[in-house]
C-alpha cells in the first residue's frame, strides 16, 4: 500500500511539473506577444518582400526622417480598422506606422472625429472630412485628402482604379512642407490660352510649392512671387504683359525670380512673345522635333524623343540618372549666343544626334527630308547675371524655356519608369535653395511576386528546415526527460 501512494505521489509530482511548464510556456508566449506588440509601436516589425519594397519607407525618406529638427504629428481621421480589406489601404497604413517606427520626433494617432469635435475645432480654416490625413508641426499644417495617396487609371468599362500608391511620397513631402517654414511662391499665369497642367500644378503642391492662380492682364505679378509659369500660350503677349514680365523678373534690381515658358507644337507664331525670347537668347522654331532610332524614343513613338542630360549637376541629383527623360511634341528651339550683355544661357536638355525636325506645313513628310537637329536643346535656362551690391556673388534672374508643354503632363511626370517630375522638382528646389526636396517613386501592388536575394532565402530555408524543428526537437526531449525521471 505503501509502495503504491510513493508511486501515485511521484506520478502526481511529474504531473504537476508538467502542467507548470505547460503554464509557463504559455505565459512566455504571451509576454512575448505583448513585447511584440509594443515593440512594433516604435520599431517596424514586418518583413517586406515585395519587388519593389511597397510597405517600408525608402532611403529618401529615411534620411528625411532621421534628421528631423522639429516633433511632427500625423493625424489620422479615421479608426484604424478602416484601413483593411483592399491591399491599398492596408499598404497605406503600414506606410504611416513606419513613420514613427523610424523616428521618435514622428508621432501618429488615429482619431474618430465625429466622437472628438474639439480635435475638428482647431482646424477652423480647413474642412475635413473622414479619412483625411493632417500633418503638423508647430503652427504648420498640411491636410492630406486620402484620395490623394493613390494613382488611378480608367478601365475601359469606365470604372477608375487604383494603379498605384503614393503614399510615401505624399507623406514625406507633407512632413517638409510643415518643417519648412519659407515657401516658394508660384503665379500660375492665366488667360491668353495657356495650357493647363493639373496633373503638374499637384506635383508642385505635394513638394510644398504654394499656388496662386493670377490672371496675367489684370492681376498683379509683384514680388510676393518667386516663380511665374507661362505654359504654351496661344495667344500673343501685349507689349503691356511683357513689360510686366520683364519688372518682375528685374525686380526692382534685386532680380531673383524665374520665369518658367514651354512652347508647343499646336502654337501659331507669337511675335512679340518671341521677340522677347530673343533679347534673353532663345529662339523659337518651326515644326517638330522628333527622333529617328526608336530606342531613343519613348515606345517608339518618333515624336517622343528621349533628350540627354547637358549640364551634371541637376542629373546628379537625381536618385538615378540612367532613368530617361523625354521632350513629346517638341518645337525646335535655338541659342542664339552663350553669353552677351550679362546674358547667359545654359543647355539643361539636349536632344540626341539622330533627331530631325519636321516642318509645320508638311504634307507628305519622308524622314529623310527632315532637318537635322541632333545637339540642339529641349530646356535651356537663360539666365540676366549682375554682380550683387557687396560684389560678392551675383544677383540674376532666370527663364526655364522647355520645347514641350507635353514634357509636363499626366503621363510623363507620373510614369515611375521616366525621370520628367523628378528631374523638374529638383531642378527647382535646387534653384532656390530648397535640397530638402524628395521625388518618389510610385509603389505599384499589381502583380507582385515573392521576391527575394539569396541571403533572405537562406535565411527561411534555414529556419524552416533547421531551426524550428530542432526546437521542437529539444523541446519534446525536455519534457520526455523531466516527466521519465522527476
Amino acid at each position: 500500500m505503501k509502495r503504491w501512494m510513493t508511486e501515485d505521489h511521484k506520478w502526481t509530482k511529474g504531473k504537476i511539473l508538467f502542467i507548470s511548464v505547460i503554464v509557463l510556456l504559455i505565459m512566455a508566449v504571451l509576454l512575448l506577444n505583448i513585447l511584440a506588440v509594443q515593440l512594433e509601436k516604435r520599431f517596424s516589425l514586418v518583413g517586406d518582400l515585395t519587388a519593389n519594397s511597397a510597405y517600408k519607407v525608402g532611403p529618401e525618406t529615411s534620411a528625411v526622417l532621421e534628421s528631423l529638427p522639429k516633433d511632427v504629428h500625423i493625424y489620422v481621421l479615421s479608426e484604424e480598422t478602416s484601413f483593411t480589406g483592399d491591399a491599398y489601404l492596408v499598404q497605406a497604413n503600414l506606410m504611416m506606422k513606419a513613420y514613427p517606427a523610424k523616428s521618435n520626433r514622428v508621432s501618429l494617432t488615429y482619431i474618430d472625429y465625429v466622437l472628438d469635435p474639439t480635435f475638428v475645432s482647431q482646424y477652423p480654416d480647413l474642412v475635413i472630412d473622414k479619412g483625411d490625413i493632417l500633418v503638423t508641426s508647430g503652427n504648420n499644417t498640411k491636410q492630406i485628402k486620402l484620395s490623394e495617396m493613390f494613382n488611378y487609371e480608367r478601365t475601359p468599362d469606365g470604372k477608375v482604379i487604383i494603379i498605384s500608391s503614393r503614399a510615401e511620397e505624399v507623406l514625406t513631402s507633407a512632413i517638409l512642407s510643415v518643417l519648412s517654414d519659407e515657401k516658394i511662391q508660384v503665379a500660375v499665369l492665366k488667360g491668353n490660352g495657356v495650357a493647363n497642367k493639373n496633373d503638374f500644378n499637384s506635383l508642385l503642391k505635394d513638394n510644398g510649392f504654394i499656388l496662386h492662380d493670377v490672371t496675367i492682364a489684370t492681376d498683379p505679378l509683384d514680388e510676393r512671387y518667386d516663380v511665374a509659369m507661362l505654359l504654351a500660350p496661344q495667344i500673343d503677349l501685349s507689349e503691356d504683359v511683357i513689360r510686366k514680365i520683364d519688372a518682375f523678373l528685374y525686380n526692382n534690381g534685386n532680380y531673383g525670380k524665374m520665369l518658367i515658358y514651354t512652347a508647343d507644337v499646336t502654337q501659331e507664331t507669337l511675335p512679340l512673345t518671341e521677340a522677347y525670347l530673343k533679347e534673353w537668347g532663345i529662339l523659337i522654331g518651326d515644326g517638330a522635333v522628333f527622333e529617328t532610332k526608336p530606342e531613343r524614343t519613348y515606345q517608339s513613338q518618333p515624336f517622343y524623343p528621349v533628350v540627354e542630360y547637358g549640364d551634371e549637376h541637376y542629373s546628379e541629383l537625381l536618385i538615378d540618372p540612367s532613368v530617361p527623360v523625354i521632350m513629346p511634341l517638341s518645337r525646335p528651339i535655338e541659342v542664339l549666343f552663350k553669353v552677351r550683355d550679362r546674358h547667359f544661357t545654359n543647355n539643361l536638355l539636349i536632344f540626341g544626334t539622330t533627331s530631325g525636325v519636321r516642318p509645320s506645313n508638311a504634307i507628305d513628310f519622308n524622314v529623310d527630308d527632315g532637318e537635322p537637329w541632333g545637339g540642339n536643346p529641349g530646356l535651356v535656362m537663360a539666365s540676366k547675371k549682375l554682380a550683387s551690391i557687396d560684389e560678392i556673388g551675383y544677383r540674376q534672374s532666370d527663364i526655364l524655356v522647355s520645347a514641350s508643354s507635353e514634357m509636363l503632363e499626366a503621363f510623363t511626370i507620373g510614369n515611375t519608369a521616366l525621370g520628367n517630375g523628378e528631374y523638374v522638382i529638383k531642378l527647382l528646389k535646387d534653384y532656390f535653395g530648397k535640397a530638402e526636396s524628395v521625388v518618389i517613386v510610385p509603389k505599384s501592388l499589381a502583380g507582385d511576386s515573392l521576391t527575394m536575394n539569396t541571403r533572405d532565402k537562406n535565411i527561411i530555408a534555414w529556419t524552416m528546415v533547421g531551426v524550428i524543428p530542432m526546437s521542437i526537437l529539444i523541446t519534446g526531449i525536455v519534457v520526455f526527460v523531466m516527466r521519465r525521471y522527476k
